[in-house]
């Protein structure tokens, strides 16, 4: 049985003094669904959603901490859930690497600044602990049947890529990321966008946009255009986009979840094809399913560090090329968030940093 720890337990999203999604909730039942896995103890700054979550998902039996540092050195645990606000994931993942732990899941986005991500990813790669992010979505049906469609040509050959979400960064990761699981993870090259500022808009204590463009060149030549913001399903006509020289391909966020489009022709896809549709919650048990059987066999996770990073990176280039006003040629080497910049600098005199 592998020994899980878990940071930041949070409450039930929508709940009274809630905070969040209470993600660390969505990640326990996967540790029983895993039948491998025991949580042991448990870090949160707030002894009463502690304990509640320690009747919920322990039976009671999980040891609670106040201080996460206290905790790794006292349980040794072998697996590590983050689910805290972006700005600490790199501090508490660096932290558990440094630890002795086999394995950390983290909540994404990846982190508040791209210094920050790359440390995590590197840190954890010199101390060989397997590294992922909740980008769940990879699990879930619909996006399955989808790679499956554009990989037998269903679309013919693909040539584009396009979504639609609210704001890059807490949003845009999810769409990102399934762009390079329905590219077949082709790398990317290059990136151009753009980004508004209207108003004050932070997500988990971390700046966003609130309206954006970013266009993505991947290394086989195909595109990606994720457009974010109020109106930005109407540039778009649905969240995702593949569009292929003999066809194109929807997910909707409502029923039927894909639309397969060819010339006239019009075939909508239901039933366990598209179960969960694009949001279903089980697929946060089977990520953490798959993580832990990965550490088992030492097989690489569906949710690796390397595509949460490439998703991370486009990001924090497409916030770069506004503020340099150009494209953006990757690696990208910057360690700041540059809309945090922009603002601070008076870029949206609208606005007030």
């Amino acid at each position: 049985m592998f020994k899980v720890a878990i940071i930041g337990t949070g409450l039930p999203w929508k709940t009274e003094g809630a905070t969040g999604f209470g993600m660390s909730r969505a990640h326990a039942p996967g540790y029983a669904k895993s039948g491998k896995c025991e949580i042991v103890a448990l870090s949160d700054l707030k002894e009463t959603s502690m304990t509640e979550f320690n009747v919920d998902f322990c039976n009671g039996k999980a040891r609670q901490y106040t201080d996460y540092k206290q905790m790794l050195a006292a349980e040794k645990p072998d697996i590590v859930s983050i689910a805290t606000w972006p700005h600490l994931h790199a501090e508490m993942t660096i932290g558990a690497a440094e630890s002795g732990v086999k394995a950390i899941h983290c909540e994404k986005p990846m982190a508040g600044t791209f210094g920050e991500a790359r440390r995590m990813a590197a840190v954890c790669a010199e101390r060989g602990v397997q590294l992922t992010f909740n980008h769940q979505r990879r699990h879930l049906p619909a996006f399955q049947t989808a790679k499956k469609l554009i990989a037998e040509g269903a679309i013919g050959e693909l040539t584009r890529l396009e979504g639609s979400c609210s704001n890059l960064l807490d949003w845009g990761t999810h769409w990102l990321n399934m762009f390079q699981m329905l590219n077949g993870e082709a790398a990317p090259l290059w990136v151009m966008g753009q980004v508004d500022y209207r108003k004050p808009h932070q997500v988990y204590g971390v700046i966003h946009d609130t309206d954006g463009m970013c266009l993505v060149g991947y290394e086989n030549g195909v595109h990606g255009l994720l457009c974010t913001g109020e109106t930005a399903e109407k540039a778009v006509g649905c969240s995702i986009k593949a569009i292929g020289t003999e066809g194109t391909l929807e997910l909707h966020n409502t029923a039927p979840h894909i639309c397969l489009r060819k010339g006239s022709t019009l075939e909508e896809l239901t039933g366990a094809e598209t179960e969960g549709g694009l949001h279903g919650g089980f697929a946060n048990h089977d990520n953490v399913v798959d993580l832990v059987n990965a550490l088992e066999n030492g097989t690489k996770p569906l949710c690796d560090v390397s595509n949460a990073l490439a998703t991370t990176e486009i990001i924090y280039a497409c916030y770069e090329s506004a503020r340099r006003r150009g494209r953006i040629d990757l690696p990208l080497t910057i360690d700041d968030h540059p809309l945090v910049a922009l603002v601070a600098s008076g870029a949206y005199p609208a606005t007030a940093p």
